[in-house]
């Protein structure tokens, strides 16, 4: 049963919504709340699974109400509804709310919000691991790369392609970029899975917003990571695996999926470095000491790995289902029940070919060969890590 909290300070919508949502009662605990204030009294009782806010609230309104809840209650899912809020404000909220819905609401819309937040955080993992999840607000950038966005976005010229080949050199200006463009709230109308295609669909300006006012990315300042820990050579890595997906996929689309997952695979990672330093590193040592896979370390430590991690954050930001499972089943790609070679497969491929033996940062992955002998490219994929040029499938 899901505990779900809604909260508008209009008793008309709150029955309409409370009538509308009837259907459900078999899957929802469903309490209604007034007004900030006596949501918090509620909570105060009994915490909810997730909380979904109207925005416009005499008093505390529904950002500062889920600042609350982010403060106090970091593993329950915040959903923010909003009918008045512009861009600028919509980007401020984001990183209070998981996600951010426009008002009037799609039933449907909110129900797999609802549905797919509290499923993810109830994942079986340690409870610290969804905490962080709930406290993240951002995920630190390369300085180097936030201010040569910043420099970009300032010039007369700056266009769609030029801030895009900066923006996908980080991976968290990547997530960032894809939650606000697969955002209800910006009324895409598709699922958008590369940065260029966001940029074009939000606009320059959403972005200028974005970076230059609103602070919704951030450059990596003093930030407690493990020792010997390189936000530079983790993004190299992703960045060359990324490259070597857009060799493998001959479907437009699919290099899409798989270029930004792959910029993405490794999140999980920089989520434990800055939220669990001292169990990221010490999972870490462990795996470089023993020689064990570093995913089945850490879902003996914490419940799940850092692809899961990872997976579970992009989806409480709303990315595109196929972008989260390549970024999911990048280490366990037969879980995925993948039947052929698409963006899962070359992520997961990418990642094996990406190890550096001279970085101490990145550790070796082992290739799934019964996924591959599923999907009939086992022979395809040796002749790659033979050293034949890779080709498109």
């Amino acid at each position: 049963m899901i505990k779900v909290l809604f909260v508008d300070d209009e008793p008309e919508l709150l029955q309409g919504l409370e009538n509308r949502l009837h259907k459900l009662k078999d899957r929802w605990q469903m309490r209604f709340a007034g007004s900030g204030d006596a949501a918090i009294r509620l909570l105060r009782q009994d915490p909810a699974d997730v909380v979904v806010s109207d925005m416009r609230m005499p008093g505390m309104d529904g950002g500062q109400l889920l600042d609350w809840v982010r403060e106090r209650h970091p593993e329950t899912v915040r959903i923010l509804l909003s009918g008045h809020t512009g861009t600028d404000g919509a980007i401020q909220l984001m990183p209070v709310a998981h996600q951010l819905l426009s008002k009037p609401c799609d039933l449907d819309l909110l129900e797999r919000a609802v549905e797919c937040g509290a499923g993810l955080q109830g994942r079986r993992s340690r409870p610290e691991v969804a905490q962080v999840l709930g406290l993240l607000q951002s995920l630190p950038s390369l300085p180097r790369l936030y201010w040569d966005l910043v420099r970009e976005l300032d010039r007369p010229s700056a266009s769609s392609a030029s801030v895009s080949k900066i923006i996908e050199q980080d991976m968290a200006m990547t997530a960032r970029v894809l939650q606000m463009a697969n955002s209800a709230f910006f009324a895409s109308p598709r699922s958008v899975r590369s940065v260029r295609d966001a940029i074009t669909s939000l606009g320059l300006q959403a972005i200028r917003a974005a970076v230059l006012q609103l602070h919704l990315f951030r450059a990596m300042g003093d930030i407690a990571v493990p020792r010997g820990f390189s936000l530079e050579k983790l993004q190299t890595r992703s960045l060359h695996c990324a490259w070597l997906t857009n060799q493998m996929l001959a479907d437009p689309e699919e290099r899409k999926t798989a270029y930004s997952a792959a910029v993405l695979h490794d999140v999980g990672y920089l989520v434990l470095a800055v939220g669990l330093p001292e169990a990221s590193a010490r999972i870490r040592n462990r795996a470089r000491s023993t020689g064990e896979a570093l995913h089945r370390l850490e879902t003996e430590e914490l419940g799940c790995d850092h692809a899961e991690i990872g997976a579970r954050m992009l989806a409480l930001w709303g990315l595109p289902v196929p972008l989260v499972e390549a970024v999911a089943y990048h280490n366990d790609p037969l879980r995925s029940g993948a039947t052929r070679f698409g963006a899962i497969a070359a992520v997961h491929v990418a990642s094996v070919l990406s190890y550096d033996k001279s970085d101490p940062q990145s550790l070796p992955q082992q290739l799934d060969v019964e996924f591959l002998q599923r999907i009939n490219c086992e022979a395809i994929v040796n002749q790659w890590i033979a050293g034949e040029p890779i080709s498109r499938i």
